[in-house]
């Protein structure tokens, strides 16, 4: 039996990497990343806020999801608080680690779809985020 070659094995990686991607893509990556989190709601609202696209409409889906998820979360005042931070620093963090004019693409895909999914849920059409 032949064994493959230290340079063969090399050759496979970029395969292996690009069916494990197709798998992960295919398979409904939603179902790995789990439910939102509190975190990942204040995360929305601030990319929102950054980018411009914050309005009334916004702000009530903003606000709707959070109750729900604070409710659904069951976490102490302390935790909720310190979940709400977190997502305000990671956005924060985020914007910095843009640089000058960076921002402009994560404003059209992550600001345009957290602004999208407020809107839903005002609108009574809760889509995935």
């Amino acid at each position: 039996m032949l064994l493959p070659t230290t340079k063969s094995r090399e050759n496979l990686l970029p395969i292996r990497l690009g069916a494990l991607i197709s798998l992960l893509v295919f398979s409904g990556v939603s179902t790995i990343a789990g439910p939102r989190t509190l975190r990942d709601v204040v995360y929305d609202y601030a990319v929102t806020s950054y980018c411009g696209l914050l309005t009334a409409e916004v702000e009530r889906g903003f606000r709707r999801e959070l109750v729900q998820i604070t409710a659904r979360a069951g976490l102490s005042s302390e935790d909720a608080k310190a979940a709400r931070i977190a997502g305000w620093v990671a956005a924060d963090r985020e914007w910095s680690n843009r640089g000058l004019g960076g921002f402009r693409a994560w404003c059209k895909t992550d600001g345009m779809a957290a602004a999208k999914h407020f809107k839903s849920i005002v609108r009574g059409t809760p889509g995935e985020r």
